[in-house]
């Protein structure tokens, strides 16, 4: 059987469902900072939902959690990287989150089903 080589092996993907509110679980962060590690060494493809609560990791208020450096510095690295991350926020979370990046990133339910089902690994936290 005859090997594919490296440069034309398709990335594997690994979806990082996130629906943990930061507010209250820093878990939240260090599947962030996971995520953002992973993603420099662009050996898979990372993509990042933030649902429900944990959406509020890129809301106005996120510089002030205990963990906030944490998702400005991670986030960013998984889009820099190749990678995405994509928004669900519930309603109460959906108000402190810029307009711009709420636009594009938001992700409905079925886009996260195909999500899911493409991924090679599905971590949620």
């Amino acid at each position: 059987m005859d090997e594919i080589p490296e440069k034309t092996k398709p990335k594997r993907r690994i979806l990082v469902v996130i629906d943990t509110d930061p507010r209250s679980n820093p878990r939240v962060a260090e599947a962030v900072r996971t995520a953002g590690g992973v993603s420099v060494w662009q050996q898979v493809e990372i993509s990042v939902v933030l649902r429900g609560p944990a959406a509020a990791a890129v809301g106005e208020g996120a510089g002030q959690l205990s963990e906030g450096r944490m998702f400005k510095q991670f986030l960013p690295m998984v889009r820099e990287n190749g990678g995405s991350v994509h928004l669900m926020p519930d309603p109460e979370t959906m108000e402190g989150i810029d307009a711009t990046e709420l636009v594009e990133n938001n992700i409905k339910e079925p886009a996260l089903a195909e999500l899911a089902a493409q991924a090679d690994y599905v971590m949620r936290f």
